[in-house]
């Protein structure tokens, strides 16, 4: 990755690669500063080291400098606690934590005795991720896999260097780190961004010439409201990447309401995998579509049902080199992963049906929460919902939903929802419960827990979820 940027340096070196507020610093800027710091990491002995990542400028060129040493770069949340931290460090046999490129020389750790990674290898960073657990794991990933899924991005967008790159999650998140370097690899600009505010990313479609934004769905949703509230119709020509979550029915009009001149993008897809798919269609796609499935990516969906949905399972050249383990020292791809997801093949087309473990269990009767929610999502009443499954002694799960009603005053009834559920669903289902709430948290990516939820709902002493 690192020599394709340095391509872009002889190529065009006076143009800007990155912008962090008023500072705007060129590929030859960057190059130099990058060199600079990775000649001092290149004499440390430690092969692992943490990079400490907020949105800051100086920390972007701390993980370009790491890779630049062929280390292995280990990007974290800045913000850990100093537990959360540890958690990570405990992982390692030797780690060392790059918090000052200045000083990092005298903590390197003297004598130093660890072979964990020190064979030559693809790999370009470990990455965490919450886990199932709450714990964090560590997937690895490599440069080539990241590569060809660059190429493959310009195969069905294609990328130029005069174009204008911006996300908004913390950089120490994947999607972010991704759109970092893919940005850098077509030579193009990466608007760096402080934190997430609907008026920062208004204010960039308006002054912005040729801009993408990488965005999550709760993103364009805030998006919308707040041009909802306005009254306001962005009329500018730009681009939206959407990931990590399915975007539902309603924001897409929404958006294209207020935004008539987007272009709309849907990626499926996950650390592990990279993309799997990616939603064309500029409008309303299917039900349940997640588009085609992206170059050199072939899918299987494992113990299909009758209706042929079952979990969908990845052989690809853009998988990861599996999950860390202490000490190891061997990295290869992985060919097939499991994702936990469940979906449908038509051709080369995908259908998404949610998480696997989401799935409810109502009486031996299988539904998914996405079945209900884009139906129901329809509705002017219903601003936000989710649904899931409620732990139940006969059914063993029954089916709530946790709803954040658009005006109190029009909220609806179990049975007036359920009436409407049965015009739109093609077989019989129901909700048996609603919980009313002001609003549904969300985690620090921006996508939604339904176990977390779950446990809020019990924490509150719901009755029929304890």
């Amino acid at each position: 990755m690192m020599k394709r940027i340095d391509d872009w340096h002889a190529k065009n070196a006076m143009q800007t690669a990155i912008i962090d507020g008023k500072e705007l610093v060129t590929y030859k800027q960057l190059e130099e500063r990058v060199q600079d710091r990775a000649k001092i990491l290149a004499g440390i002995p430690q092969k692992v080291i943490l990079a400490p990542m907020s949105n800051a400028l100086d920390q972007l060129i701390n993980f370009l400098a790491l890779i630049r040493a062929n280390k292995v770069a280990v990007p974290v949340n800045a913000g850990h606690s100093d537990q959360g931290l540890q958690d990570i460090l405990n992982q390692f046999e030797d780690p060392l934590v790059l918090t000052d490129i200045h000083t990092i020389s005298e903590k390197a750790a003297v004598p130093f005795d660890s072979a964990e990674y020190a064979s030559p290898s693809d790999l370009a960073f470990i990455g965490f991720t919450s886990g199932t657990t709450g714990q964090p794991k560590g997937y690895r990933r490599t440069h080539q896999s990241w590569i060809k899924s660059f190429e493959g991005t310009n195969a069905l967008i294609r990328q130029s260097c005069n174009q204008n790159t911006t996300v908004f999650g913390s950089m120490h998140y994947s999607l972010s780190l991704y759109t970092l370097m893919q940005t850098l690899y077509f030579g193009q600009t990466f608007i760096l961004n402080p934190h997430f505010s609907t008026k920062r990313l208004i204010g960039l479609v308006k002054q912005t010439e040729s801009l993408t934004c990488y965005l999550v769905p709760t993103m364009i949703h805030a998006l919308v409201s707040k041009l909802e509230v306005q009254n306001e119709v962005l009329t500018e020509n730009y681009t939206i990447i959407s990931s990590g979550a399915k975007l539902n029915v309603d924001i897409r009009r929404k958006l294209y309401h207020y935004c008539p001149n987007v272009q709309l993008y849907e990626f499926y897809g996950s650390s592990e995998t990279s993309y799997i798919s990616m939603e064309t269609v500029q409008g309303i796609p299917s039900d349940n579509s997640v588009g085609q499935l992206f170059p050199g990516v072939e899918v299987v969906i494992d113990q299909p049902n009758a209706e042929g949905i079952g979990e969908i399972q990845v052989r690809s050249p853009l998988n990861f080199a599996g999950y860390h383990r202490k000490g190891e020292d061997c990295v290869a791809t992985v060919a097939c992963v499991s994702t936990g997801d469940l979906g449908k093949l038509a051709g080369n087309s995908l259908e998404y049906y949610g998480r696997k473990d989401d799935c409810i269990n109502r009486g031996g009767e299988k539904f998914y929460p996405l079945e209900f929610e884009r139906h129901l999502l329809k509705l002017e009443a219903v601003a936000e919902i989710v649904v899931l499954g409620i732990p139940d002694a006969h059914y063993n799960e029954k089916i709530g939903a946790v709803i954040v009603w658009s005006d109190h005053n029009q909220a609806m009834s179990l049975d007036e929802v359920n009436t409407y559920l049965s015009s739109q669903m093609s077989r019989l289902a129901k909700i048996d419960h609603i919980f009313v709430v002001q609003g549904i948290p969300k985690q620090n990516n921006g996508k939604i827990s339904r176990k977390q939820l779950l446990h809020e709902l019990a924490k509150e002493r719901v009755p029929s979820v304890i």
